[in-house]
């Protein structure tokens, strides 16, 4: 009978307490989202509105890292290994930064690339619903700071890939991997409390000065 009885309980307190210990690492990763919106802040204050660049890598785990420029000013520590990226370790992806990307110049396979007057070099974009700030759109567009093209409904994004970093919710190109392109701002991949335990927690900028958040 006591065995029974025991049995009863951990069916019931082992899920809630897993339940408890999910939401308390989201509440982390929502809170070093916002001290590294803080030290974005702090980078465009000294930088006349400037952002840092976004990072991009093909075929590498360096893609939308945290940008190396928030360590060199101590916003950010430093990362502990030879990569160039300051280092805000992701609570759902040990060893990855959380990821950041802004339209606008980009560190591509280790080399600064800024020409916003020349359409065909590379060039960092953010893709951004129609119906920004509510991202429950599927269509949308991209921006990539052009002078020649509207300016950018989200000045840049931070976000954690979630408790689930290879989550069957996220797209994926045709060899399996994943397919960031779009991410993270369309709404359908977002975490939420109600909904699938998977998905990304997302900090967003509009070009109108509010932060945004996943719930």
């Amino acid at each position: 009978m006591t065995v029974t009885i025991l049995a009863l309980l951990a069916a019931v307190l082992v899920p809630s307490l897993a339940a408890a210990r999910l939401r308390s690492r989201v509440v982390v990763a929502h809170s070093d989202l916002r001290q590294i919106t803080l030290a974005l802040d702090m980078y465009a204050s000294e930088h006349k509105g400037r952002l840092p660049p976004t990072r991009q890598a093909c075929g590498t785990s360096i893609l939308y890292q945290l940008p190396v420029e928030l360590a060199v000013k101590r916003y950010l520590p430093r990362s502990p290994d030879a990569q160039k990226r300051s280092y805000s370790e992701d609570i759902f992806d040990r060893g990855q930064t959380y990821r950041y990307r802004a339209p606008g110049a980009v560190w591509q396979n280790g080399q600064l690339m800024d020409f916003p007057d020349t359409p065909w070099r590379p060039r960092a974009g953010i893709w951004v619903p129609d119906d920004l700030p509510q991202c429950r759109s599927t269509t949308g567009s991209f921006y990539y700071a052009r002078r020649r093209e509207p300016r950018s409904p989200v000045t840049f994004a931070v976000w954690s890939v979630g408790p689930d970093p290879q989550s069957s919710r996220f797209p994926r190109w045709e060899d399996g991997s994943l397919d960031q392109t779009r991410f993270p701002l369309q709404r359908s991949w977002w975490f939420t409390q109600e909904g699938p335990r998977d998905g990304l927690i997302v900090h967003f900028r509009t070009a109108g000065g509010l932060t945004h958040m996943s719930p």
